[in-house]
């Protein structure tokens, strides 16, 4: 109980300023219960024997002795008594370990954790937060004395220890320097646990955190008892942009930009539109403190990729900046071919990643652009296109027909196969069909007792799906399960983009789906650094916001697919310095320059000695 009360108020002390006495070990209270058993030694004497004799006069020494030993007697004045107490007295307080803090580190150790989160980028005077963090904990190592143990820690995602107790000033300055600012918010909680696994036991260890406090704060307690927060930066001025997307649809497509204000006046602007890197429009924006604006425009039509770019003089440039991926730059161009098929054609254009051209198999001649799947509708060129192939009732000198079309007795689809899932033909009829040829490594998907009406499988490097017969001269364009099958061919057929999603968050993962047929596949990130991709690869870490570009060598043909990463941590562009971060329960202030605990327990063990020399002496006199 004693050593909680003296715990307690340690902390309070420290909460109010840390300028008292205070105690790293206070359960060395206990030894305080030596005191009454020294006094009690003086009160008790050993009974003896009483014997008569004729004088007293050569028995002074047995008098005062035996006056000395007379149990529960009044104490009587004792220097003895007196040394022993002040011995016991200094001998407890030495265990206490007391000590009080300073502004000095000589012997001490130091944990620094240095912020490195997206808003320590914001540009103060002087240069960005991170700058004036640098030079603040330089000056600390420099003034420090030579005893000093200081740890380094990088505060992100997850800690990053540079430096670990170490008394060379040189390698922590060193160290200090490498640190940089992520497009990310910082973790204090993982950072305060590894900087308390750090922390050496017994030891009073200053934990001091250089940041602008805009970082994610742990809900439970800390093992930490000398924590410090050191604030850092001044600034509050600052416009985001909050949001950025487009509605695409039949007309013209319509981008929305909304700005926020996150200082405490009103700010201002220009807000610019690129598409494809050239400027669209430009539009003024004024935002009043904590209500958006909101801009419209109107895109054209072709645009792959589309960049909001804010110009403002505020204080944190990573988010004036957004980037959108169009749906037109994600569509698939398909070319159909055919006299006039309007189920093949709505089922195609249901797909929203197709962007589905129709010409008529006479002026198949005259397409001179490639596409990247040619639907094929009772027609065989000659000479096969360089993309993929869904062909329906081939002609008989196409590469797919095998025997002469002939009547239909009955369906029997391919159990278990995937490429008809989800696809019923309980109420399909088909009335007459081609029987189709079955190449190794080709899959049946339909068949009518030896005949295939439907396969699917590789000619080369290009992916075919084959209907040997008419959709006219069946019922299933009328049935539920034809979207179903075209939509599960097209999936199939078509080479698979590089990106599984075209927008992401900086600091982010996005997955990867390179093509099996790439003979490259190289990513370029905003500053066109190159990163080479395996087909293998399955995620991929963003970091820097800005537009990325996936490139692929498909068949000897390049493949571009377009990624879009934004400023993720919104609440980083809340820059306004905290005045205090949350441990827990405790609210932490931000501090005045750094203290560290000063011990002076080995004065006390030194006078404990010297008390312990004058009382053996003293002894010795009295004797």
């Amino acid at each position: 109980m004693l050593s909680n009360i003296v715990h307690r108020t340690s902390n309070l002390e420290v909460e109010k300023g840390g300028k008292a006495m205070q105690f790293l070990a206070p359960a060395g209270l206990f030894f305080l219960l030596l005191i009454p058993v020294i006094i009690i030694f003086y009160l008790l004497k050993q009974k003896r024997e009483q014997l008569p004799v004729s004088s007293t006069m050569l028995w002074q020494k047995v008098l005062a002795d035996t006056v000395a030993e007379t149990p529960w007697q009044k104490l009587r004045k004792s220097l003895l008594l007196l040394l022993q107490l002040l011995l016991a007295l200094l001998l407890v307080f030495a265990l206490l370990r007391p000590y009080v803090l300073a502004n000095r580190q000589g012997g001490s150790d130091v944990i620094i954790l240095v912020d490195t989160s997206a808003s320590m980028a914001v540009s103060e005077a002087g240069g960005s937060r991170l700058d004036l963090a640098k030079a603040e904990v330089e000056k600390l190592i420099k003034e420090s004395k030579g005893k000093t143990r200081f740890s380094l820690i990088g505060v992100g995602p997850s800690p990053r220890v540079l430096a670990n107790r170490t008394t060379d000033v040189k390698e922590v300055l060193n160290k200090l320097k490498t640190l940089q600012t992520g497009y990310y918010r910082a973790n204090l909680e993982t950072a305060l646990s590894l900087a308390a696994a750090l922390q050496e036991k017994g030891t009073a260890t200053q934990v001091l955190f250089f940041s602008d406090g805009g970082v994610d704060t742990p809900e439970g307690a800390v093992g930490l008892e000398h924590f410090e927060y050191r604030r850092v930066g001044e600034r509050q001025d600052n416009l985001a942009i909050g949001a950025f997307s487009m509605q695409e649809g039949s007309g013209q497509p319509l981008a929305l930009t909304r700005i926020d204000n996150y200082g405490s006046k009103e700010g201002e602007g220009t807000v610019r539109l690129l598409g494809d890197g050239r400027l669209l429009d430009a539009q003024p924006v004024r935002v009043s403190p904590g209500k958006p604006a909101y801009l419209f425009w109107n895109v054209p039509q072709g645009a792959s990729y589309l960049e909001a770019r804010l110009d403002a003089t505020d204080a944190l440039a990573s988010d004036n900046s957004a980037w959108l991926i169009s749906r037109q730059a994600r569509q698939a161009k398909v070319l159909l071919v055919t006299q006039g098929n309007i189920f093949l054609e709505q089922a195609l254009k249901l797909n929203p990643m197709l962007d589905v051209h129709k010409v008529a198999t006479g002026a198949y001649g005259e397409v001179k652009e490639r596409f990247d799947l040619y639907v094929l509708d009772g027609f065989w060129p000659g000479q096969q296109p360089s993309g993929q192939l869904l062909v329906i009732n081939p002609p008989s000198d196409s590469p797919f027909v095998e025997k002469a079309e002939g009547m239909v007795e009955k369906l029997d689809p391919a159990p278990d196969q995937p490429l008809l899932r989800g696809v019923s033909w309980a109420d399909v009829h088909v009335a007459k069909s081609k029987g189709l040829k079955m190449p190794a490594g080709w899959q049946s998907l339909l068949r009518d007792g030896s005949r295939t009406l439907a396969a699917a499988g590789t000619l080369g490097q290009v992916r075919a799906g084959v209907l040997g017969f008419d959709l006219h001269m069946s019922d299933l364009p009328l049935r539920p399960a034809f979207p179903i099958l075209m939509q599960n061919l097209v999936s199939w057929i078509l080479p698979p983009g590089g990106l599984r999603d075209t927008q992401a968050e900086s600091g982010g993962t996005v997955g990867l789906n390179i093509s099996p047929d790439a003979q490259a596949a190289n990513l370029y990130n905003p500053d066109q650094n190159r990163t080479a991709l395996a087909p293998s690869q399955q995620k991929l870490e963003v970091g820097e916001p800005g537009l990325y570009r996936l490139e692929q060598v498909i068949n000897g043909q390049k493949r571009e697919d377009y990624l879009a990463v934004n400023f993720a941590p919104v609440q980083e562009s809340q820059v306004k310095p905290a005045a205090q971060v949350k441990l827990g329960l405790k609210d932490v202030a931000a501090g005045a320059p750094a203290k560290v605990p000063q011990e002076f327990w080995p004065w006390l063990a030194l006078a404990a000695l010297a008390v312990m020399s004058v009382e053996w002496w003293v002894y010795l006199r009295g004797h």
